[in-house]
């Protein structure tokens, strides 16, 4: 038996709180997708193909592109499935703006320095060039039963899946199939770590005022020696909060450390956020994230993992409904007036939903 929600996911809420892992859901209850053309999940095998031998030998590409933090992490979804489809022992380089944070991925990868596009490839050669494009993989629904179906709209299995039928052999990832990033630190009992960093404030951020408020629910509703941090971008106004540390302009591979000294790391829908997702202590475990969801789909611009949850206005579940992209369907939130303000959910709601994760109450 599949656990599963009787009630569909997909209604429409003021806000909908989604935690990580498995999307089961009766057929009815299902987002607009493809079924894919083989049981997965029944053991059923994609159409053989000669994808795998081919590729494995030129050897590939996988251009990750130049555009954010997040958009780089989940491509890793493509990257993974051609290295293990192809030859997981071949030795992968990495090259683009962010060695020292590759470095510290669990997929091994050689590491260089330049100032191009995010790239890994094999070292014995680049015979095929893939491009990661983010409005492009579809999602997948994986029929498990005359009754129920497993939802595949997370952007790593969507790279992934579409990954898997080009080869043509069953991949060995279940779902969530992103590489992880080393941290030696361990978590520290009630430390809340904030997000406010993101690409575009006046559309995609919380505030930190609001997360402020945040710390404060939680440090009024259960008496605990909190401990909170706030890391912003570089170019934020500076600002101080009582009993919150501001961290501004962090580099990537410096916020590993502080998400998994968190238990709960709570932030806007951005590539720090995911990254937080991904961070895994010495003894295998990593923070609960919670992404805020204005105007991106909350199933598809996320790792995926068991510990990677959302919080998600009106307009980002329509998008997650439909399987729609504001980028590539030119969709202007704005439109649809105030449904994808993050401003508008209430902290006391955030503050449950991590309690609840956490077991803090």
């Amino acid at each position: 038996m599949h656990p599963h929600t009787t009630v569909s996911p997909w209604t429409i809420e003021p806000v909908t709180l989604q935690r990580g892992g498995p999307v089961v859901v009766p057929r009815q209850h299902a987002p607009l997708a493809r079924a894919l053309p083989f049981r997965r999940a029944g053991g059923e095998l994609p159409s053989y193909t000669s994808g795998a031998d081919v590729i494995g030998e030129r050897g590939w590409s996988v251009v990750l592109g130049d555009r954010g933090l997040g958009d780089v992490l989940l491509a890793f979804g493509l990257v993974q499935a051609l290295a293990d489809g192809t030859d997981r022992d071949a030795e992968l380089h990495y090259e683009g703006p962010r060695p020292r944070l590759m470095q510290r991925c669990r997929l091994p990868l050689r590491t260089s320095l330049t100032e191009g596009p995010h790239a890994v490839s094999t070292r014995h050669g680049k015979g095929f060039t893939f491009h990661a494009i983010p409005e492009r993989p579809q999602a997948w629904l994986d029929i498990l039963d005359d009754e129920l179906v497993e939802v595949h709209a997370a952007l790593p299995m969507r790279y992934y899946l579409a990954a898997e039928q080009a080869l043509g052999v069953r991949l060995p990832a279940d779902r969530a199939p992103l590489p992880t990033f080393r941290s030696s630190e361990q978590a520290r009992p009630f430390h809340v770590v904030f997000v406010s960093a993101t690409s575009w404030p006046s559309r995609k951020d919380y505030g930190a005022s609001g997360f402020a408020r945040i710390a404060a629910v939680l440090a009024q509703r259960f008496p605990a020696p909190w401990t909170f941090t706030l890391i912003t971008s570089s170019d934020a106004e500076p600002m101080t909060f009582d009993g919150i540390e501001v961290l501004a302009g962090l580099d990537a591979v410096d916020c590993l450390d502080v998400f998994a000294s968190a238990e709960v790391v709570i932030g806007n829908d951005t590539g720090l956020t995911h990254l937080a997702a991904l961070t895994e202590r010495p003894d295998g475990t990593g923070p609960h994230a919670i992404g805020l969801y204005g105007r991106h789909a909350h199933t598809k611009w996320t790792t995926g993992t068991a510990r990677h949850h959302a919080v998600a206005t009106t307009f980002s579940q329509m998008l997650a409904v439909a399987d729609r992209c504001p980028v590539r369907d030119h969709l202007d939130d704005a439109l649809w007036s105030q449904s994808a303000s993050l401003a508008d959910i209430p902290a006391e709601i955030i503050a449950e939903f991590a309690s609840d994760l956490a077991g803090w109450w």
